[in-house]
């Protein structure tokens, strides 16, 4: 008897294609009447602003195909985090459906990012944080709590079938989930579950970043080399509540790791890409005073409509405005936007080390000052000081919080942090990239020469 429409595997199920994963599967018809879906979250205006606000902050002027969006790396970590429930779901299935467990960790994903400013991390560092005490994270928090709420809390069904009996998604356990620091279970009791999730929006490997190194090396050109994702997909599991890798998945995680690394210093940590970051820090957080005069808790509308396309064509007139300070904010974003580099590199070194408290950086009033004592005069120019820094991995993995990872021992039967420790023994905890930069200075090749002479020896950053 032939299978009817309503049974056949993908009825309901709409499929889009992505460069990085394939195929991207999502919902798109509930279970029942009143339900919603995936699709309703995909195509809420909160999650369709993401298209308007691209991966990567100042790296597109660098890698001129790098024009994606923090709307499809949103899917693509959705995808990621659908492939960790199926493979984790055989040990929880006593206790929660595997539509409803894929669905839980599938809309946190998508939902993870959508609290981002303009020009993302760089709204964090100049807005969110010093104007008004808050990350992206936590604006994302609000938003799952309040305008994405009745969507969340009205799916009934996914990827693989309608939820059990009772089963309800709750915002608040989204918003836990893609919360930075692992606070208490926002509802004890319901699904204690959830502090053991964490690590897959927080960890040392998360389906966050598990995306954006394949999605962001993809479309940036830069050979980093394969990242492994089935392997590791298939050694991790739980064991006894906890988040765990087996023995035989540390090689491919010892990979990603590396290839992490390699990735931030040719991309975001590129001199090209923190010269332009040189300007944006110049431009960005005066420029919202203006365009984002509240604290935008309060005013969710005007946020919504606060992304790197609305900024970018609002600044365009500016170098015409009457107001001097606008005109001055506009001729910066104009030199940024055609981009044309204020900031020159005159000195650069790399280091890597271990954690802990970081080496003294000397400001850039010290290196004008020693300049001058070594017979270089800065003049009319302007030195700036960018020490760009990573920690690769966890300095002490026993004491690491939500990004803990244990491994399992096959041969003696045990899971613990010794193998993993041992693994992490061969790479620097932090790496780091000091560089000096100049504005309108003289005799570049001389600034060159001056600096290194200067800041080459260990003794000179003390």
């Amino acid at each position: 008897m032939p299978d009817t429409p309503s049974s056949l595997p993908y009825d309901g199920i709409s499929l889009v294609s992505d460069p990085v994963h394939g195929y991207l599967s999502f919902v798109d018809t509930p279970a029942g009447p009143s339900g919603y879906t995936e699709r309703d979250l995909i195509d809420h205006p909160w999650v369709q602003r993401l298209r308007s606000i691209y991966q990567l902050q100042s790296a597109r002027f660098v890698f001129p195909s790098a024009e994606h969006t923090r709307f499809s790396h949103s899917l693509g970590a959705m995808h990621v985090a659908g492939r960790f429930a199926r493979q984790l779901h055989p040990a929880l299935a006593d206790r929660v459906s595997l539509p409803f467990f894929e669905t839980l960790l599938r809309v946190a994903a998508l939902l993870h990012d959508t609290g981002h400013g303009p020009f993302c991390h760089f709204f964090d560092e100049n807005v969110g944080l010093p104007r008004f005490g808050r990350s992206h994270e936590q604006m994302s928090q609000i938003l799952i709590r309040g305008p994405l709420r009745p969507v969340i809390e009205r799916i009934d069904r996914g990827l693989s079938g309608p939820f059990a009996p009772g089963e309800r998604l709750s915002a608040d356990w989204i918003a836990y989930l893609v919360g930075k620091g692992k606070g208490p279970n926002p509802v004890p009791g319901d699904l204690p579950l959830l502090e053991a999730l964490k690590p897959l929006f927080s960890g040392i490997f998360t389906v966050d970043n598990l995306d954006y190194v394949l999605r962001d090396t993809y479309m940036c050109g830069v050979s980093a080399g394969p990242v492994d994702l089935e392997r590791l997909l298939y050694y991790t599991h739980f064991q006894k509540g906890r988040l765990v890798l087996h023995r035989a998945g540390l090689g491919v995680f010892e990979q990603f790791i590396q290839i992490r690394r390699y990735m931030y210093a040719q991309i975001y940590f590129h001199r090209t890409t923190r010269a332009f970051d040189l300007s944006l820090r110049e431009l960005l957080g005066e420029t919202l005073q203006e365009i984002l005069p509240d604290d935008p808790a309060s005013d969710l509308d005007r946020f919504r409509t606060l992304t790197d396309h609305f900024l970018l064509e609002h600044v365009r007139d500016w170098p015409r405005a009457q107001n001097p300070r606008l005109r001055r904010l506009g001729e910066g974003w104009r030199r940024f936007i055609v981009r044309e580099k204020s900031w020159e590199l005159v000195y650069e070194r790399v280091r890597t080390g271990p954690g802990g408290a970081r080496r003294k950086i000397p400001d850039a009033g010290f290196l004008r000052k020693e300049a001058e004592k070594r017979g270089y005069a800065v003049g009319d120019g302007e030195l700036a000081v960018d020490v760009a820094s990573r920690d690769a991995r966890p300095e002490n993995p026993t004491q690491s919080g939500e990004s803990r990872l244990e491994v399992y021992d096959p041969l003696s039967g045990q899971v613990g942090d010794t193998l993993l420790a041992e693994m992490l023994e061969g790479i620097p905890v932090r790496q780091e990239i000091l560089r000096v930069f100049g504005k309108n200075l003289p005799d570049l090749p001389e600034a060159s020469r001056v600096f290194s002479r200067m800041l080459d020896g260990e003794k000179d950053l003390d």
